[in-house]
């Protein structure tokens, strides 16, 4: 199963380097989002990079290949769930790097450390789109499920700057009030608890339907 999620990242080595200017991107264009670049950035260039590990298994029949070997469907799946993990520790680097780098170069652009509420929003968002996506692609393949990673791709980014206008422009209104105060009352360790219980959950229910579309498919 390592072999499996290290020829994922072989594959991709240029996207990965180019995972670098797309965080200069998010950091420079994304300024007015406040903290929340951090989330939108590992989110947005983890999921490409999902996506792209796809494709590359689309484009050389991988997985005619990888079923012609003693592998498992079980370790096949797996890996492509742990593979999330890796981008997601890479893609936070990354930014982590580029954060310092701007930092002492005294560019005019506003940092935004790594912090944990900030990881654990990242995780969430990546774990939902990933685990939406998944079971979508091991029953149909990338080349038909390539409809729905627009769509969860645009919907992250749009529902995301929608829904950070919609609380702002209503942040007098009692409700949005009652919820602003009760997230503020929690530390970060006790966010990042609960939305890492929330991924635990989502990304279980999503592998347990991925191997079964995976199981049950013709190749």
């Amino acid at each position: 199963m390592y072999h499996l999620i290290l020829k994922d990242i072989l594959v991709q080595k240029i996207m990965i380097m180019l995972s670098f200017v797309y965080i200069v991107f998010f950091y420079v264009v994304m300024q007015g989002a406040g903290l929340i670049i951090l989330p939108m950035a590992i989110t947005a260039v983890t999921y490409m990079l999902v996506i792209t590990a796809c494709a590359y298994d689309e484009k050389n029949k991988a997985d005619v290949m990888l079923n012609s070997l003693p592998l498992k469907r079980l370790h096949i799946v797996l890996a492509k769930y742990l593979s999330v993990f890796i981008y997601l520790v890479i893609c936070t680097v990354i930014y982590m790097v580029i954060t310092i780098l701007i930092s002492l170069t005294g560019l005019p652009v506003k940092v935004y450390p790594v912090s944990l509420a900030g990881l654990a929003g990242g995780l969430f968002a990546v774990s939902l789109t990933t685990g939406i996506y998944f079971p979508f692609y091991f029953k149909f393949g990338y080349i038909k499920s390539k409809f729905l990673n627009l769509i969860l791709f645009f919907t992250l980014y749009f529902g995301l700057t929608s829904s950070i206008s919609f609380f702002y422009m209503n942040r007098d209104v009692a409700w949005v009030k009652n919820l602003s105060s009760f997230f503020q009352r929690l530390s970060d360790i006790q966010i990042f608890a609960f939305l890492v219980l929330l991924t635990m959950i989502i990304l279980t229910v999503s592998f347990a339907l991925s191997l079964k579309a995976y199981q049950s498919r013709d190749l």
